[in-house]
């Protein structure tokens, strides 16, 4: 019988797409400064445009303690916004 417990070496350039792809993964919780948001999707196409302009409205603060409005966004903005649209 084979050995399937084998340990694998990666390469320090697999190392970095392995993280860049975990930073790209897609949670659906993650709160997003909605300001921000709408001012990335300013040249979206409309209908994601129209996505952006139904996002809820949630009250958070940033890492300086300031109060805002954050906002949960769906997959398919989080696609586009990471330039896989």
């Amino acid at each position: 019988m084979k050995n399937f417990n084998m340990k694998y070496i990666i390469t320090e350039r697999q190392q970095r797409i392995l993280e860049k792809t975990i930073n790209e993964q897609f949670d659906s919780e993650r709160l997003y400064p909605k300001d921000e948001i709408i001012k990335l999707l300013k040249g979206a196409p409309r209908e994601l445009k129209h996505i952006a302009k139904n996002l809820p409205n949630i009250p958070c603060e940033n890492d300086n303690g300031v109060k805002t409005i954050c906002t949960k966004i769906p997959e398919t903005i989080h696609v586009y916004l990471t330039g896989r649209y």
